[in-house]
């Protein structure tokens, strides 16, 4: 899908600032080098080395990144398929006056050279429809952060080629109407102190920390809620790396009450030879701004004396140089694969490799690569290396919210529900870039996430880690965060394949054949032909009586002979409940443990009941991923003890929490304004420290420092004259007149459900919330709702409040997300992946036989109609339907044009209209009817696009329908079949509102493959 702004209206702008650098920090443990431009400076190279993006690539060897590697031997290629697109970060607006294509034989045709200031709002500067290949050196003009290729045309079958994408210009040009424009980070012009604190790019390390909590990091994080605190002596030190030597203006501190009143600010050029640029004996604390001047890559705050008798504690420590210069991080060379084995740091193709390798192996050994190792040393699960054969040890980590499992120097990021809220595929990849940068910083080599489950019930404990209840959204979420963690050199494991909907089922699940193939395994076979997925895991659910880690029906049939998956299957951590079962239905590797893919499994091989050829093809599984991701071609790097979180990962965490949570309600009372003399009543223990921001269980990561909402409010409203006022809920009555006397109240509250190992009873918030609500609510009409979910929830308080939010669990940066949402720095763009019950009794899954089960068994008798397919089938209305979310604006639809089959496609079109007076974000969705003899739901997702649109502009959304979109499985023929016939097309903002209705003829029945 793609989104082509309509030339005669006015382009959207981006709700929020672009993210600083995200892209570029994604390498952790990196080299840096400073980019800096002098005023008047001559052309220069500005894309070498900076963050690449594509659509897709080809496979993990032609990333984006090696289109701007400066190396002609290393290409990005693409999909094949149109269109496609690679766009390089140049870390701030460039005046662009060149751009170079160095094309491989696979070349574009037809192509567009596009600017951005954001990464969403395109202009085309060149276009061309007679592009011939080879080295394309283009004058062209134009300003802009972002700059892509956008190819519409190939001139072969194969993918989009590029050897080199080269843009040269300037940093710092003018736009379009000569008005000067600098990209963010803002800075001053050169020679001025710049406002852009280049500690935040940069790494910090202190002389001791008080406990874990208070680390050298938490002073660099853009936080005031997090602080260093030092040990209780002197003398005591904490030092910034700016990863380059740059020009320092300035140096910002912001003291606790435990301050230094002597201390030095030092600047080095190497963090051994320090130079004094600032002394004082008698510092008072508070926050102190120090003018200081040198150049230096080092620069620490060297304390001699204490104002208490606790140590040395700083909230933040900022660096400010001279034009606002950071350093741009670039990638840490890898060193080559220890071993003197020919497969190690070999260039011969993989499966040459494998083969090599393989004959060399015995049976004990081809096992031994088969199971984990329990207990490990480090990491949640480890394969345990074969030296003499030069194989490496496979490390493996919980998913999939960030690095889980207890390690700390992570950032924790926003739920799987969260990210699906979104219904933004391209902010699912950079979330996993991110995370998969910090997996691979601290040694991982398989993560353990996505999760992609259906949420069949909301009262399952693991809703919260998933994508929601539609298979769709599901998969093309989990495709987009697999490519991101995956183009960090790190292998995901997709889980838990499948029908795993419940923790606590009364038994075996009960379900027909046709339902899991289309609801409850299209997402795993999304993720593997979309995201190439390396690995899924089996699950712990027992399907039509057979355990998941046995079941054919789950792993052989559906992943590798439908989806043509290559990887391996992993069980979940006591997942395999046998040998031969398991081996023959397709589970590659049994984890934590070698019980049955020990010494059990080469007595199977040697008595026949396991094939060689079938141990032979669950190794050569394993050591092709592990070729495939450089295992045997670089040593192993990165460290579980690492601090791996950035300042921009936690705004990749922040955006998230902005674009995901959802406005449910809003009766005006929103946005709030910071007006003098106002007061806001924040009301219950979710508003400070007890935040829930992650749920429980495996899914768990812990927070690098998590901004409350009370902070993030208070620190929204400081100096305007705004009295914000605290109550954590516990006496009803207090809360009730604190209200009462505020100009508005807000209740943050939480049902603190969501958990591994245990479903919920109730769907009512728990610890006499609602009834805190209530009498909040009778107290002050202007009450705000703001809700942390594991899922939907009922709320039989919605008739008495003025508006709500739910943000599920929204991670670290939650606090300064919902101020943001709530004063509308931040326009609410957020959309529900699963549908809100009124009622126990009004959905899908409302008898005791459905969940959770009886006598043995849990019946899926609901079928095809899950979730909103229930709703819509049985004219029940929900509380808040799948796919609804409100705004602070308004969106119109219009011109639908549904066009003819052609080369297996459908092409799809509408227009989406800002109807309203303020920027906002727009998800269009697209449902397909089918003819009523499949049988099928009214209708079912089959596309959606985010668009972001200024007030009075429009945008039109394209949807390319395949045929599967229009297939249904066919019990008789066992596949995928599209019926002869009408098939309804509806485009709208959720499934209960779609005003542009068309449709889609399938002229003849077909059979259509899954890849």
């Amino acid at each position: 899908m793609t989104v082509e702004p309509l030339p005669a209206l006015q382009r959207a702008r981006k709700l929020r600032k672009p993210l600083l650098l995200a892209a570029a920090a994604l390498a952790v443990v990196a080299w840096l080098t400073l980019v800096v431009l002098p005023a008047g400076a001559a052309t220069t190279l500005l894309s070498q080395g900076r963050p690449a993006t594509a659509s897709s690539t080809e496979n993990i060897a032609f990333p984006a990144s090696a289109a701007v590697d400066g190396d002609p031997g290393t290409r990005w290629s693409s999909a094949f398929s149109d269109p496609q697109w690679i766009q390089v970060d140049l870390g701030g607006t460039a005046a662009i006056s060149q751009v170079v294509l160095q094309w491989e034989t696979a070349a574009g045709r037809s192509f567009q050279i596009q600017t951005s200031p954001d990464g969403t709002n395109w202009t085309n500067i060149y276009s061309t429809t007679t592009g011939a290949g080879g080295t394309q050196t283009l004058d062209i003009t134009g300003s802009g952060r972002y700059v892509r290729m956008y190819g519409t045309a190939r001139t072969t079958a194969y993918g989009y080629s590029l050897w080199e994408f080269q843009v040269y210009g300037t940093i710092g040009g003018t736009g379009p109407t000569g008005t000067p424009t600098t990209g963010p980070p803002p800075t001053t012009p050169a020679g001025g102190c710049g406002t852009t604190n280049a500690a935040l790019y940069g790494s910090a390390t202190a002389s001791s920390a008080e406990n874990d909590g208070s680390g050298a990091f938490a002073a660099i994080d853009d936080n005031t809620g997090t602080r260093w605190s030092s040990l209780f002596s002197d003398p005591q030190w904490i030092q910034v790396d700016l990863g380059a030597s740059l020009p320092v203006c300035q140096v910002k501190l912001q003291w606790e009450a435990a301050y230094a009143t002597a201390f030095q600010v030092q600047l080095s050029a190497n963090a051994s030879s320090w130079n004094t640029v600032y002394s004082t004996s008698t510092g008072t604390g508070g926050n102190q701004t120090i003018t200081v001047s040198g150049t230096a890559r080092y620069v620490r705050m060297y304390g001699t004396a204490r104002a208490t008798a606790y140590g040395y504690s700083l909230w933040e420590f900022g660096v400010y140089t001279v034009g606002g210069v950071v350093a741009t991080p670039t990638p840490t060379p890898t060193q080559p694969a220890p071993g003197n084995c020919p497969w190690v740091n070999s260039a011969a193709a993989t499966a040459t490799k494998v083969s090599q390798l393989l004959g060399q192996m015995t049976l004990q050994q081809k096992t031994m690569l088969l199971h984990g190792t329990n207990p490990t040393q480090t990491y949640i699960g480890e394969v345990v290396g074969i030296p003499s054969l030069c194989i490496p040890t496979i490390n493996f980590q919980d998913g999939p919210s960030g690095v889980g499992d207890g390690l700390g120097g992570v950032t924790q990021m926003p739920d799987g529900v969260v990210t699906a809220a979104t219904f933004d595929s391209a902010y699912a990849q950079l979330y996993g870039q991110t995370i998969g940068a910090e997996f691979a910083g601290k040694g991982v080599n398989v993560a353990l996430g996505p999760t992609i489950n259906m949420i069949r019930d909301p009262r399952w404990g693991r809703s919260f880690e998933t994508y929601g209840e539609d298979p769709y959204l599901s998969g093309q979420m989990a495709a987009a965060d697999v490519r991101g963690i995956q183009s960090q050199g790190v292998m995901a494991q997709v889980k838990h394949a499948a029908a795993y909907n419940i923790e606590q089922p009364a038994g075996t699940i009960i379900v027909d054949r046709r339902t899991l193939q289309e609801i409850y395994l299209p997402a795993f076979q999304t993720a593997i032909t979309q995201g190439n997925a390396a690995s899924v895991m089996c699950g712990y659910s027992n399907v039509n009586n057979v355990p998941a880690c046995q079941n054919p029906q789950l792993l052989n049939i559906p992943l590798y002979q439908q989806a043509g998956f290559t990887g391996f299957v992993g069980s979940d951590w006591g997942g395999a409940h046998s040998t031969v079962e398991s081996a023959n239905a397709g589970m590659t590797m049994e984890m934590p443990g070698g019980y049955y893919y020990a010494d059990f499994l080469a007595q199977a091989v040697q008595n026949g009941q396991v094939s060689q050829a079938t141990v032979d093809t669950m190794v050569t599984r394993v050591l092709t991923k592990m070729f495939d991701f450089g295992m045997f071609n670089k040593a192993p790097s990165g460290s579980a003890t690492a601090t791996v979180t950035t300042y921009a990962h936690t705004q990749v965490a922040i955006q998230g929490a902005e674009e995901g949570t959802v406005l449910l309600k809003n009766t005006g009372v929103l946005p709030l304004s910071a007006t003098s003399g106002s007061s806001i009543a924040v009301i219950g223990v979710d508003a400070g420290a007890a935040t829930q921001t992650i749920g429980g269980g495996s899914g768990t990561v812990t927070s690098s420092g998590t901004t409350w909402p009370i902070t993030g409010i208070q620190n929204r409203v400081a100096g305007t004259g705004v009295t914000v006022t605290y109550n954590e809920g516990t006496d009803q009555a207090a809360a009730a007149n604190l209200a009462r006397t505020s100009t508005v109240a807000i209740v943050f509250a939480s049902d603190n459900y969501g958990h591994e190992e245990g479903d919920n009873t109730s769907l009512n918030l728990p610890n006499n919330q609602d009834a805190l609500i209530s009498a909040v609510a009778a107290a002050n009409p202007r009450t705000i709702v703001v809700l942390n979910n594991n899922a939907a929830i009922l709320m039989p308080w919605l008739n008495q409040v003025a508006a709500v939010f739910e943000g599920f669990y929204d991670g670290q940066g939650w606090g300064k997300a919902i101020a943001a949402l709530l004063f509308g720095d931040v326009n609410p763009s957020g959309h529900l992946p699963l549908s809100f019950p009124a009622s126990l009794s009004a959905m899908p899954t409302s008898t005791t036989a459905q969940w959770p089960g009886t006598n043995g068994q849990v019946q899926y008798s609901e079928g095809l109609k899950m979730g909103y397919r229930w709703y819509d089938a049985n004219n029940v209305a929900p509380l808040f339907p799948f796919g609804f979310g409100l705004s602070y604006t308004t969106f119109g639809f219009s011109n639908l044009h549904v066009g003819a089959v052609s080369g297996n496609t459908v092409t799809v079109t509408a227009t989406v209209t800002n109807t309203g007076s303020r920027a906002g974000a727009a998800v269009a969705q697209l449902y397909a009817g089918h003819p009523a003899a499949d049988g099928e739901p009214p209708h079912q997702l089959q596309g959606f696009q985010r668009v972001s649109l200024s007030p009075g502009a429009s945008a039109t959304v394209t949807f390319t329908l395949p045929m599967r979109a229009f297939a249904h499985w066919d019990t008789a023929s066992d596949a995928w079949v599209a019926t002869a016939g009408s098939y309804p097309i509806l485009v709208g903002d959720s499934s209960r509102n779609l005003p542009l209705t068309g449709t889609a003829t399938v002229p003849a029945t077909v059979t259509v493959p899954l890849h």
